[in-house]
């Protein structure tokens, strides 16, 4: 398995911290978009059953992160709000290759990277949460949430090495890994997952 190239700094989990609420729609957007997201491999591979079987896998889990979150927000008088452009996402996606098997591996590539990000983020964000006691069930729920993702995140690599060939793989990852690290670096501490 591979490691990011770029930490988050610690900086964000107390910002996060400190603005729950505006976190939690912006996390809401990202575990329904993440289950959307899934769901595109399986409508556009229906004739690559392991990953219509890891994809639909992926869908339900991430549904119902979304619906957690949902609950949580309602809990504490939260709205969902319109979806927000991504700036971390969008700027990954404008350097992926728009079609044929090219566009698959970078797919892969960049979902087990974003879940990744996603893992060490909301591992983070516990941690935090711990500290404050208000927010322990917050906590182990963000720790849970990170489990998931990490398998998420193998998930999707592992679909890459069953498909492309594993010095391909490597060498796109290596591409994607510099750039994520670079946008992670340039990208402004907010209050949401990326």
């Amino acid at each position: 398995m591979f490691k990011l190239r770029a930490d988050t700094p610690p900086e964000w989990a107390v910002y996060v911290a400190d603005h729950l609420d505006q976190f939690l729609i912006d996390h809401a957007a990202c575990e329904r978009k993440a289950s959307a997201n899934a769901m595109h491999f399986v409508v556009r591979y229906p004739d690559r059953a392991d990953i219509v079987d890891a994809m639909v896998e992926v869908a339900r889990e991430e549904l119902e992160h979304f619906h957690d979150v949902f609950h949580l927000m309602q809990e504490r008088g939260v709205e969902l709000a319109a979806d927000e452009k991504d700036p971390y996402v969008n700027a990954l996606l404008k350097k992926s290759h728009k079609k044929g098997e090219k566009r698959l591996l970078d797919r892969l590539l960049l979902g087990s990277i974003i879940e990744y990000r996603g893992c060490e983020r909301f591992a983070m964000l516990s941690r935090e949460l711990a500290k404050r006691p208000d927010d322990a069930a917050l906590a182990e729920f963000y720790k849970e949430l990170a489990a998931s993702e990490s398998k998420h995140r193998g998930d999707f690599y592992e679909l890459a090495l069953n498909h492309f060939d594993r010095d391909d793989v490597e060498a796109r990852l290596d591409f994607w890994l510099d750039l994520e690290g670079q946008i992670v670096d340039e990208l402004p501490i907010r209050a949401a997952l990326h």
